[in-house]
């Protein structure tokens, strides 16, 4: 679709528009959209977003709650918690929370959702989400306790975000969810209805408890409903048939912005890219083994200038291996500022004074024009790529198999504001881990053994520094993601890319 005719056709429509917002104004209802087809409706058989947080966090609660303001943990389901010791946290649940059939939740719904969820025979799609829990044990009717393979610090992140309870039994004997009776959960909204791949409709659920920290429900309904293409979706939400939208592409956000009644938010979230270096022995030589040639190559991308005028607003150039609000993202590492003439001296001491080509893959769902950008910084300085852009399953069996210098990628760790979501996944002889150093592999897993703070931020100084110092990563730029909605929203970004619709509402 041609978005400049798109805007030009939808001028005449404007007054219409205005009048279908004002009406679902009035009725109080949220109407939203994105891209992906949710096949199924709970949060734990899904990979994306919209189901994994926003269905997890509307239908269903998590024990406890992170502020985003103040990255503080709150009561939720849980009205108090504490470490055992290094692997056994202990839960008092509340006593006035009652599902959507009007039963009251017990320890019961919560052992049975853990020991679910971490079984693998239940093969829920992201492993690495449960696979640290060892199982769960119900101490009393409203006590239970989390008991973990070993020491995992950052599980309460976990718990906080990405652990929605479901009541007992909810997968049923066949394993599908709702098949024993209905999709019930105990959060602010209920579903009405769930169209595999297509629609969904959530109600407000006047039971929800007194004292959330998510508060009451605003909206009577929410609604939506998945549009594969992004030039729809902003027709709809011009026409007033959408309240909101995201992952408006950047060539078509400018445009948007410019039409009344609507707001356009490019907003930072915690996904950087970041360019990493393939250091082990491959086939015909590596001339990554030489630290100058990767200094070269850090030398030679102008972020600043990429962020300005390529990935554009909501972003920023980074020069840490990690996001700065993640507990041990030490920020104090070696820097390897824009240099190009010191790019290409590190290149002739390293023997490569006629220049060097390296093979670099490169995610294909993200910007062409951001690898293209760093593909000619590097041409500029006498290093050829010979660049493939695959989707992120090939491009990280790219990694896996040696079979490329660089890889161009981007992490966005779930959300979860701890180091270990991010670095642990690259840095721990994982298949995605092109550096193979022991130093920092052991640092990583020593912060991970333990729960106390002190032992852990040492030993995430020792990665971070070495990771920059040894150049095994470059980090590049925080990913921007672009909102849209109508302008008489109330809505908030965060950087962990969580909309948290139980805190939106239409303007007084």
């Amino acid at each position: 679709m041609n978005f400049e005719g798109l805007i030009a056709g939808t001028i005449a429509g404007l007054v219409l528009a205005a009048g279908s917002a004002q009406a679902q104004q009035a009725e109080n209802k949220l109407r939203w959209s994105s891209t992906v087809s949710i096949t199924a409706p709970d949060p734990y058989y899904n990979f994306h977003r919209e189901a994994m947080i926003l269905n997890g966090q509307l239908v269903w609660d998590t024990l406890i709650y992170r502020n985003p303001q103040t990255g503080e943990y709150e009561p939720l389901l849980a009205t108090s918690w504490k470490w055992i010791d290094d692997v056994t946290l202990e839960f008092v649940l509340r006593e006035d929370v009652k599902f959507h059939d009007g039963r009251s939740l017990t320890s019961k719904d919560v052992v049975y959702t853990y020991n679910y969820i971490s079984d693998p025979a239940n093969k829920i799609n992201v492993q690495s989400n449960v696979n640290w829990i060892k199982n769960a044990e119900e101490i009393d009717e409203k006590t239970v306790r989390l008991n973990l393979k070993s020491a995992f610090p950052p599980a309460l992140e976990y718990v906080a975000s990405l652990h929605a309870i479901l009541p007992d039994g909810f997968f049923g004997n066949d394993g599908k969810a709702g098949s024993n009776g209905g999709l019930i959960g105990t959060g602010p909204y209920k579903f009405d209805e769930f169209v595999p791949g297509s629609t969904m409709q959530l109600s407000r659920w006047d039971g929800y408890f007194d004292g959330s920290p998510k508060g009451k429900p605003n909206f009577s309904e929410v609604e939506y409903r998945a549009i594969p293409d992004p030039s729809t979706q902003m027709a709809e939400l011009l026409s007033g048939g959408l309240d909101w939208i995201w992952y408006v592409p950047k060539d078509q956000a400018g445009p948007l912005s410019t039409m009344p009644g609507v707001v356009v938010n490019p907003a930072e979230t915690m996904r950087i890219s970041f360019l990493s270096y393939n250091v082990r022995d491959m086939e015909g030589g590596n001339p990554l083994q030489d630290i100058r040639v990767r200094q070269a190559i850090a030398h030679a991308i102008d972020r600043d200038t990429i962020v300005k005028q390529v990935v554009g607003q909501g972003s920023t150039a980074i020069t840490a291996p990690c996001f700065r609000t993640q507990f041990g993202c030490q920020q104090e590492v070696t820097q390897h500022p824009y240099d190009p003439e010191k790019a290409k001296a590190l290149l002739a001491e390293a023997g490569y004074a006629d220049g060097v080509t390296l093979d670099l893959v490169a995610n294909s769902s993200r910007d062409r024009a951001w690898v293209e950008s760093v593909a000619g910084y590097l041409s500029a300085v006498g290093i050829k790529t010979n660049v493939q852009l695959l989707q992120y399953a090939a491009a990280s069996e790219r990694m896996a198999s040696n079979r490329t210098h660089l890889f161009m990628g981007d992490w966005g760790s779930y959300g979860i504001n701890d180091v270990s979501a991010l670095l642990n996944n690259f840095f721990t002889f994982t298949p995605d881990d092109m550096a193979r150093d022991e130093t920092v592999s052991n640092a990583l897993k020593a912060a991970a053994a333990t729960i106390d703070k002190d032992t852990r931020i040492e030993n995430y100084d020792v990665a971070t520094k070495r990771i920059a110092e040894q150049v095994y990563w470059h980090p590049l730029w925080t990913n921007p993601t672009t909102y849209a909605h109508q302008a008489d929203l109330e809505f908030q970004a965060f950087p962990d890319e969580n909309p948290r619709f139980f805190q939106v509402k239409w303007k007084d």
